[in-house]
């Protein structure tokens, strides 16, 4: 696999002012050898209920299809304690449930969080991290953390956004490159590659 395709999912400003800014400081220029790709999940996905896959709504086909078409997962959501603000919870919950043709089974997957201020002892694992373990992807962690977003991310005139604390930079590099390995080694994995 020359080249390991990430989707860097992220929910809109009034949820999480600062994953999208994460993603693009992320995705451009990426790491070597990953392409990030950003999208945000919808805000109009339907409450989740537990259909036949054959039911599933439009936007829900169209969410595990974007999934289905990616070697890795980002997801970039807001620390907190507690559980998951929406549309997060129904996005991981559709995408997961029904398990039947769900995209996420092994799926590598990197859970990126970001925060306002610094919290000392951030918890053990996320709401959105144990919706993931049910859903059997092969979660990469432990997550990364970016404290004091507001200051460590800084959108420039040109559209990029730099993350200005190199020790968090370096630390999201590496969760990205263990990500791009796993899904390296899932792609020799399952035979010839794509």
């Amino acid at each position: 696999m020359d080249e390991v395709r990430m989707l860097g999912l992220f929910a809109g400003a009034t949820t999480d002012p600062f994953g999208e800014l994460l993603l693009r400081a992320l995705a451009g220029p990426g790491p070597s050898g990953v392409r990030i790709d950003l999208c945000q999940v919808p805000e109009d996905l339907p409450a989740h209920a537990d259909p036949s896959t054959s039911s599933l709504p439009p936007q829900v086909q169209k969410l595990r299809a974007l999934v289905t078409d990616t070697h890795a997962l980002l997801i970039v959501l807001p620390e907190a304690d507690g559980p998951l603000p929406w549309p997060w919870s129904t996005a991981l919950n559709w995408l997961g449930r029904p398990s039947t043709g769900s995209p996420l089974p092994a799926l590598p997957t990197a859970v990126l969080t970001t925060e306002a201020a610094v919290t000392p002892l951030p918890s053990s694992f996320t709401s959105a991290e144990e919706l993931l373990t049910s859903a059997r992807c092969n979660l990469v962690g432990p997550r990364t953390v970016v404290p004091c977003a507001a200051r460590t991310l800084r959108p420039q005139p040109d559209g990029r956004v730099l993350v200005t604390d190199p020790g968090v930079m370096l630390r999201l590099l590496m969760h990205i490159h263990r990500t791009a390995a796993a899904a390296r080694s899932a792609a020799r994995d399952s035979g010839p590659q794509q």
